[in-house]
């Protein structure tokens, strides 16, 4: 019994390890791919958040800088009380001449120069120094900088032009009026994920705001940052980036605001994101080998309660198969063992009393019941035998016959997937990749002339004539080489929708096909009202890929006035793409120039007649009797199996329709007829 102990231990621990390494494995997997969808979406959310509030603090302090600089000098006193009340994050302001730059009024909050220990003239020695970029302010009518000096406070600068006006509209006189803003607030927003860094900087890559207020001190600047140069050249105003650094994965977002003047960006390094994978990880590990170790001891206690016993019967039986029927087995549990050695006991006095009987009978019958035991036992072997015969043959025949005609009815549609899947390959490979190499031609190019001289030699370039068309520069080039791709993969884009759901449907017809395989004994119809000559089309239609492989026409010539029948959609596809693909293979074998199949169709009495003509090999006349035979065929075994004619004609026969062979002349016209009662009187929808 240790051999069975062992096997038990062995497939306990197995199934275990098993379970706990698969659920391991689709743990990690779901937890990577939330965590990074999470980190992605918790980073857009805090870039998109953050800028809306930068957004907010410097409008409202860019409406209350343009009011202030507007005011009387007295009145300009007065409001500075307002500006420094509590709760805002205006901590300074002064007002300088446009012209000179110089110092007109400067104001500064006590209360925040008495907290930081600055001198009095702090903020004037700012607005003095080099740091405030009086030319962006002139030009561009507003700048943000880090205002953050010496051992002072973590600040931002803001400053705009404020131009007065009389009634006329010309200008009277302007300003440059300057304020500085605490980033208290700020820096707490961008340091509450601690998952990802966030940083806030201008257009320039000087850092504004930081969740290490004493590195602003150092101004520091992100213009090696891949991701805010991303940032600086994109079009999006907010956007996620999953970039792959030598140091490993990035996953971050970006958005800008302020009219382009504020960059916020939000980034966490994939080793960090994924630190508690890791640690899960290892605990699952950890928790597993425990799970293991008490899994081995129930197994052993279990395995050695149960094989006790089991242990008991196997020797008792071995007594019994050596003729020992005189003892009987006793066990002391109440489980299925001990019913298993209570029928066993029983056996066993069945069988005594049958020996003892059997003895007296030998005694009397010897030689009378051996002859007769021969005879039975050779008929029950003939019986045996015959029955193992005709129960092969039975299996053989149905699973042949399903094997052949799934094979044979799933051979259409899969040919034609195949088929249109290699039109996509070809148009992806060819097309595509010329769109695409234009359109990296395209950028190449600006990103070279922009990295020779900026903006400036990008448009110098655009200007440039074109060499393919004189009348027109380069730039209309490039516009009207960027719409011919964009119009050709818009196009491709649509083919490549209308061949997905091609495919999609070929599919289905390939599932339905074998499902109904299952069932060879009925024939379940879905019979509606429908166009005939609708669904001739997508017949051909679904062919015409193959069709077009060989060169071969497909003809459709619809001569029938009403083609409302009740049929079958499923079933009358499946049987007329056999017919149109044994022409195909007919003209195919052919190998003749005009090669082409005729759909065509006529009102006779009542009936919707459709004539399948190919103009192929033909059938020979030998053959022309037997073609609804099953099994029959003329192909090799890789072109048919002989059964496509025979359901065919069962499932049109399903649909209240016939179909039959009307004549072959080889490489000239062979002709298979289909006709259904028509249900309307009246015009059909002859399409």
């Amino acid at each position: 019994m240790g051999s069975l102990r062992i096997k038990f231990l062995v497939a306990m621990c197995g199934l275990l390890i098993v379970c706990l390494s698969a659920y391991l494995f689709m743990a990690i997997a779901v937890f990577k791919t939330d965590k990074t969808q999470l980190v992605f979406d918790l980073n857009r959310s805090q870039v998109s958040n953050l800028t809306a509030e930068i957004e907010t603090e410097l409008n409202g302090v860019s409406d209350k800088l343009k009011v202030f600089a507007q005011l009387p000098p007295d009145l300009q006193k007065r409001m500075a009380e307002d500006l420094f009340s509590d709760g805002s994050e205006i901590v300074a302001v002064s007002v300088l001449d446009a012209q000179d730059h110089k110092t007109l009024r400067s104001y500064a909050q006590p209360q925040f120069i008495e907290t930081y220990g600055l001198e009095k003239d702090h903020f004037d020695h700012l607005t003095n120094t080099e740091q405030i970029p009086f030319a962006e302010i002139l030009k561009r009518g507003q700048s943000v900088w880090n205002a953050s000096v010496g051992n002072g406070p973590p600040m931002m600068g803001y400053g705009r032009l404020v131009v007065l006006q009389d009634g006329d509209g010309i200008p009277v006189s302007q300003w440059a009026v300057v304020g500085f803003v605490k980033l208290d607030r700020l820096i707490k927003a961008v340091s509450v994920v601690h998952l990802s860094r966030v940083y806030v900087a201008n257009q320039h890559g000087e850092i504004l705001v930081d969740a290490e207020s004493s590195e602003l001190l150092k101004r520091p600047t992100v213009t090696n940052d891949p991701i805010f140069n991303e940032a600086l050249q994109a079009k999006a105003k907010v956007s996620i980036v999953d970039r792959k650094t030598q140091n490993g994965r990035v996953l971050a977002a970006y958005a800008r605001g302020f009219e382009d003047q504020v960059f916020v960006v939000a980034h966490a390094d994939e080793s960090e994101v994924f630190q508690v994978v890791e640690d899960f990880t290892i605990r699952t590990f950890l928790f597993g080998a425990i799970v293991l170790t008490l899994v081995v001891l129930a197994a052993i206690w279990l395995s050695r309660s149960l094989t006790e016993n089991i242990g008991l019967l196997v020797d008792r039986m071995e007594l019994v198969s050596q003729g020992d029927l005189s003892s009987p087995i006793r066990l002391k549990s109440r489980d299925e063992t001990a019913k298993l050695a209570k029928t066993f006991n029983h056996m066993i006095r069945d069988l005594r009393e049958s020996r003892n009987q059997l003895e007296a009978m030998n005694r009397e019958l010897d030689q009378k019941v051996k002859d007769r035991t021969a005879q039975l036992e050779e008929q029950n072997q003939k019986v045996k035998e015959i029955q193992e015969t005709l129960i092969r043959t039975t299996k053989l025949a149905s699973v042949g016959e399903v094997a052949g005609r799934t094979a044979h009815e799933v051979l259409n549609p899969l040919t034609i997937l195949l088929t249109r899947l290699g039109l996509m390959h070809k148009r992806v490979t060819t097309s595509q990749n010329e769109s695409l190499s234009l359109l990296n031609e395209i950028q190449t190019a600006w990103k070279d002339d922009f990295a020779a001289g900026g903006f400036d030699n990008l448009v110098s370039k655009w200007k440039a004539p074109s060499e393919i068309a004189p009348d027109k520069n380069l730039f209309q080039e490039d516009l009207e080489n960027v719409a011919k791709v964009s119009q050709e993969l818009l196009e491709q884009n649509q083919n490549f929708g209308r061949d997905i759901s091609f495919v999609r449907d070929q599919g289905e017809r390939i599932g339905k096909i074998v499902n109904e395989m299952r069932n060879l004994g009925q024939v379940r119809t879905d019979l509606q009202v429908q166009s005939v000559h609708a669904l001739l089309k997508d017949c051909c239609q679904i062919m015409a890929d193959l069709f077009d492989q060989k060169e071969i026409s497909i003809v459709q010539s619809f001569e029938a006035t009403a083609d409302i029948c009740k049929i079958d959609r499923d079933e009358l596809i499946q049987a007329f793409t056999n017919l149109m693909r044994n022409s195909w293979q007919a003209m195919d074998a052919a190998g003749q120039a005009n090669r082409a199949m005729t759909v065509r169709t006529r009102n006779h009495n009542g009936q919707l007649i459709i004539d399948i003509e190919d103009n192929g090999i033909g059938i020979a006349s030998e053959h022309q009797a037997r073609l609804f035979e099953n099994s029959f065929t003329t192909k090799s075994p890789d072109q048919g199996t002989g059964l496509g004619l025979g359901i065919s004609r069962r499932f049109i026969r399903a649909s209240g329709g016939e179909i039959e062979f009307v004549s072959s002349m080889p490489l000239a016209q062979t002709v298979f007829r289909v006709q259904f009662p028509l249900i309307e009187a009246k015009q059909g929808a002859v399409a």
